[in-house]
């Protein structure tokens, strides 16, 4: 049976005791008891909290990036929308690898700018039809379980104060969470 945002959103409840209600719905359309409005608000949010924090192999996508339209500042020479299906982007590559064992990294940033009259997230750099490596948040099912530890467990910090408005309770959410953070950043890659 594949895991969900519902399954992730009752452990979290379930941390947090009290017997609370389960919620009904998956995110970000959870039901209306005061944990699914409250869901509804953190889950996401705590997900890419995570995601970025542990940088897991498991959420890893490649995807060619494309052209925003406009003129590049120097010193760069092109101009990239960061992927709207992104949490975090690792690296940019070039589409194909000269030397496959011996890759040249690709010098780029992170920006911000007007694209058809809209502010909008960029990449800018100097590589001609840019590859981006990074975190794409993929589904619940596809999670490795000290990552899907780590976000319930934050996410039960977070209903905590939201729905319960126990803040001792947040504490010891957020200091038992911060085992399985330092967990995380021993993975294997």
């Amino acid at each position: 049976m594949a895991v969900t945002s519902n399954d992730i959103a009752n452990q979290a409840i379930q941390m947090i005791g009290d017997n609370q209600p389960a919620v009904t719905g998956f995110a970000p359309n959870f039901d209306s008891s005061p944990a699914g409005v409250a869901l509804s608000k953190i889950y996401y949010p705590t997900v890419f909290t995570v995601a970025r924090q542990f940088s897991c192999d498991f959420a890893r996508f490649a995807s060619a990036l494309t052209l925003s339209g406009n003129a590049a500042p120097f010193p760069w020479s092109y101009e990239y929308l960061y992927p709207s299906s992104a949490v975090q982007i690792w690296q940019i590559m070039p589409p194909s690898l000269v030397d496959t064992n011996n890759p040249l990294p690709v010098n780029w940033t992170v920006a911000n700018t007007l694209v058809s009259g809209t502010q909008t997230k960029v990449i800018r750099t100097n590589q001609a039809s840019a590859v981006a490596v990074g975190n794409n948040a993929p589904a619940e099912s596809t999670w490795d379980p000290l990552f899907r530890e780590a976000v319930v467990r934050l996410l039960a910090s977070n209903l905590a104060l939201a729905v319960a408005g126990k803040p001792d309770m947040s504490k010891d959410m957020l200091e038992s969470g911060g085992a399985f953070e330092s967990l995380g950043q021993e993975r294997d890659s």
